[in-house]
């Protein structure tokens, strides 16, 4: 090619390629690491002069490693990323002061001689982003700072290394080239004694420029040199200020698909004027990369539309959890709660409002237990049914809820099971022998592989099976029971036994450990019976004022929650209020707090006033359902203990003690009128 003798070097500008996996790494770090943060924080790229295309800079996940590894036949360049919490921050950022803050970091590194150590910081980047991770929308702008120096002059035409005279003995001695050094190098030639070599930069000797050929990779597919050359420029001659008025020959080296160097440039250029880049207040930079269409402006990228939807439903569900971390609660374990596997016993009103709590909270493994088909009445009230599947008459609601709470978050691990809940007083005939048998070991099984169970039945009975395995498998317990406006919630005490805090001795204040928190029936002295056996229609539906299941449900929910994030899990104690030692209401202000708040041991609710109270109770020795005889029984003989149980609730009682309870209560002491002193006032 034939060009005047002097003309102006131009530059080929880089052109960053980012990979989805940069953005997607990017809004990880942004929700669980640097949250409300705005530092900058430290990346790296990479580009490659092998078989290049354009002029190309690439970052993808791997930039936010500590330690760069460029991939095979690559360079790593030095970045840095601005990542706004605003779009107004993004946009109000004075951009040419950031570029010139950037820019004296790069001049600060070649007058230190950091550069001759590292010559990769000669390939500084930094991109200036704001991440819109509720739309998953991108706005971003990369920056290559580089001095405004004295113009390079193009000396002659620019040629082809395999068009050198004794050209073999140039390409033999790139050959040695060590990978690892490859970047910014120097060539020694000197036809003259016949001596051809690579020296690494830190070897440079300004009174041999004449023999120098000052390699880099060159990135460039034009026969403009890539950018990254003016600041190689920049810094030879601000470490030589003597190169000034000479000749310095550039080597742009550039591999062929095969691994050739042949294709690769020389340019000879001169630069004239000195520039004292030392005096960093007086240098200028330059550097933003056009948008693709050639303008001054940042770039936007959405990502919606090329994330797996299934990965696009995790990350938004997460989102809102995540933000609470932000300010709200730092050290909110999100782990634990997508680790606990939950089981649901009923998918009525109350399973369907705790199932979808649990999602909201980010709980990814929900089993469901029920026998019930979808009926007409219940896709108002129970939010996981549509009048579609009441409408096909042979929908279950366990498999039913499982399918649509899959629908609604694909990454969460759901099941149901239809089958019955043995119940004690409810007499198994043998036909259904078997098939009792069959629905106790999936029941048992179940219990064994959660970790907390949910009691959400719509009768007494049916709860006590529940009750009993949980204890037994030293499970967590969560019940929830409603009447027309009123609801309970509570935890069931632990049979775990640990050795640890036994709670704070606060004065009007009574404390129970976890392991001695009674369960649904603690209070009880009677067995449950048959209470499905003559009810009317009212009697046999769960009347409610409609609010009062979600109320219930929430409750419940967070109750859990606020379980798993309490240090002694199970075994946080609960705290009540004991009369005569103070207002109730003072003392109540004292109850410690967990991360979450306080813990009761339940929380009884009335609509009719709006107001809520945390009772809290001791286990019974004699509890039907988690007392040392009931569970040792159970242990004991299994099934055949059960069957006795659902042969006949009297067993239990006798079983416990309660039969003696029930007889002194019951006895009549017969008082004779004639006892008594009956005085009569006079009469006037």
């Amino acid at each position: 090619m034939s060009v005047n003798k002097e003309m102006i070097l131009q530059f080929a500008p880089w052109e960053s390629f980012v990979s989805p996996t940069f953005w997607h790494k990017l809004a990880e770090i942004k929700l669980d690491l640097d949250r409300l943060s705005d530092s900058k924080r430290s990346i790296s790229g990479h580009y490659t002069n092998r078989n290049a295309s354009g002029c190309l800079l690439e970052v993808d996940y791997t930039a936010y490693n500590r330690t760069a590894q460029p991939p095979k036949f690559s360079h790593s360049a030095i970045g840095t990323i601005y990542n706004k919490n605003t779009i107004e921050e993004f946009k109000a950022l004075d951009k040419l002061q950031l570029l010139a803050d950037e820019g004296k970091e790069l001049l600060a590194d070649m007058c230190s001689g950091a550069v001759m150590r590292d010559p990769s910081l000669l390939t500084r980047f930094f991109v200036l982003s704001f991440a819109d991770l509720k739309c998953h929308s991108y706005y971003y702008w990369f920056a290559f700072p580089c001095p405004l120096t004295p113009t390079l002059k193009l000396l002659g035409a620019v040629q082809k290394l395999r068009d050198l005279p004794n050209s073999i003995s140039y390409i033999e001695a790139l050959k040695s080239l060590p990978a690892e050094s490859s970047n910014f190098f120097i060539l020694y030639a000197n036809n003259e004694q016949d001596v051809f070599e690579v020296r690494k930069l830190s070897s440079l000797d300004e009174n041999e420029v004449e023999h120098y050929y000052f390699g880099f990779a060159d990135p460039s597919e034009y026969e403009h040199p890539a950018w990254l050359m003016r600041n190689y420029a920049a810094f030879l001659l601000q470490q030589c200020p003597s190169f000034v008025g000479k000749t310095l020959k550039f080597l742009g080296l550039r591999y062929s698909q095969q691994m050739q160097v042949d294709e690769s440039l020389i340019w000879q250029v001169i630069q004239t004027e000195a520039c004292d880049l030392s005096q960093t207040g007086e240098v200028k930079f330059v550097g933003w990369e056009l948008n693709k269409n050639g303008k001054m402006c940042p770039r936007m990228v959405c990502m919606r539309d090329s994330m797996d939807p299934a990965k696009l439903a995790e990350n938004s569900v997460n989102l809102n959890l995540k933000l609470m971390k932000w300010r709200l609660v730092p050290d909110l374990n999100l782990e634990v709660i997508s680790q606990t596997k939950c089981l649901l016993f009923g998918a009525g009103t109350l399973g369907c409002a705790v199932a979808r709590n649990l999602l909201s909270w980010g709980f990814k493994h929900i089993t469901l237990l029920d026998n019930g088909k979808v009926g007409f009445s219940n896709p108002v009230r129970q939010n996981l049914y549509t009048h579609a599947d009441a409408v096909a008459g042979n929908r279950m609601k366990a498999t039913t809820a499982a399918q649509r709470l899959r629908e609604i978050n694909p990454s969460a691990e759901t099941a149901g099971h239809v089958l019955e809940i043995p119940m004690p007083g409810h007499t198994i005939g043998e036909s259904l022998l078997a098939q009792t048998k069959e629905h106790l070991q999936v029941i048992e099984q179940q219990v064994r592989d959660h970790d907390a169970i949910f009691l959400l039945t719509d009768s007494r009975e049916s709860r006590w099976l529940p009750t009993l395995l949980g204890a037994a498998n030293q499970k967590i317990v969560i019940n929830a029971a409603l009447g027309f406006d009123s609801y309970l919630v509570m935890r069931h005490g632990t049979t775990r036994e640990e050795a640890g805090d036994i709670g704070q001795e606060i004065e009007g204040l009574k404390c129970i450990r976890g392991d001695q928190l009674g369960c649904y029936f603690c209070n009880d002295v009677t067995a449950p019976g048959n209470s499905l056996k003559d009810r009317t229609l009212d009697q046999q539906c769960t009347v409610t004022r409609p609010g009062v299941s979600n109320i219930a449900a929430s409750y419940a929910v967070e109750l859990l929650v606020a379980l798993l994030q309490h240090p002694q899990k199970e075994l946080a104690p609960a705290y009540y209020a004991q009369s005569g030692r103070g207002k109730s209401e003072e003392a109540a202000g004292k109850v410690p707090e967990g991360l979450l708040g306080i813990l009761p041991h339940s929380i009884r609710g009335m609509l009719c006033n709006y107001e809520n109270i945390l009772p809290a109770t001791q286990k019974f020795a004699q509890c039907i359902a988690c007392s040392v005889a009931v569970l040792k029984a159970y242990k004991n003989e299994g099934h055949a203990f059960l069957l006795k149980t659902f042969e006949t609730a009297k067993y239990l009682e006798d079983l416990t003690g309660i039969s003696e309870f029930k007889r002194l209560n019951s006895e009549i002491i017969d008082f004779d009128d004639d006892e008594f002193d009956m005085s009569e006032e006079d009469e006037d």
